[in-house]
């Protein structure tokens, strides 16, 4: 019976990943490489510093695996070897040509510590630069064979697919915004359905707490996305947050 109590008892270690997304609101530096600095024609061999190393420094603190950046504001769709290890997959607005002007804005990126770098390249280094707003990528989190933390081995592999994204804001045209959901959800849909699926980013939307009760269900005169927002919403949904709860089927974690 003793024996019996024990292997009831007994709990399964599990591994966790930790994910995070951040809008850095700008990595450019002063001088260097012209798709990441204000001044300076492209050299030949460029170590990406400062802000990039500080933010790697930050998010080592933290213990963050996967982090989703926004608002790079680099150009160009490019893999950026980091310190310690990270890696960076960007996507950004083309580099201008000569006499174009240089208006950067957006670019998003996915930034992986060095375990989860060897786990895309163990996957085959798949990762996608779909806009200056949407940028995917597919981690090999476990290979089949691996041994499990509970005992035996894995019997398939089990990819985990990562999309950073930086929505437009409620002032944009309308166009833009539609064109970016609709980017978003092919996307989405192109996931392989055997993939766990995480969608980090700024939506730049505020889905707000109006029409559910102190209870976290939908009001008789509330959204129909009542009963996934619950009760921490902060405010009052405005026009980017009705898109992004209508559009896209997601759950919002507030």
């Amino acid at each position: 019976m003793a024996e019996r109590r024990r292997k009831i008892t007994t709990k399964r270690r599990r591994t966790s990943l930790v994910m995070a997304t951040w809008d850095v609101r700008s990595l450019v530096e002063d001088s260097g490489d012209a798709r990441i600095c204000r001044r300076g024609p492209i050299c030949s061999e460029t170590n990406v510093d400062r802000k990039a190393d500080f933010l790697v420094t930050e998010i080592q603190k933290f213990g963050v695996d996967v982090v989703g950046l926004q608002e790079t504001k680099w150009f160009g769709n490019d893999v950026w070897p980091l310190a310690d290890g990270f890696t960076l997959l960007h996507s950004g607005r083309p580099l201008p040509r000569d006499g174009e002007p240089a208006r950067r804005n957006e670019g998003v990126g996915i930034l992986l510590n060095a375990a989860m770098s060897y786990s895309w390249q163990r996957g085959g280094s798949q990762w996608k630069a779909i806009s200056s707003r949407i940028v995917t990528a597919r981690l090999l989190i476990g290979a089949k064979g691996d041994k499990l933390p509970g005992g035996g081995k894995r019997l398939a592999d089990f990819f985990l697919s990562v999309v950073s994204v930086y929505a437009p804001t409620s002032k944009a045209p309308p166009n833009v915004k539609c064109h970016f959901f609709d980017n978003l959800q092919a996307v989405i849909d192109s996931t392989d359905s055997r993939d766990a699926l995480c969608i980090l980013g700024d939506f730049n939307a505020r889905v707000g707490s109006s029409g559910c009760d102190v209870a976290g269900r939908a009001g008789d005169d509330g959204p129909v996305w009542g009963r996934t927002l619950g009760q921490y919403g902060l405010g009052v949904c405005n026009q980017s947050g009705e898109v992004f709860c209508a559009a896209i089927v997601l759950i919002s974690c507030l």
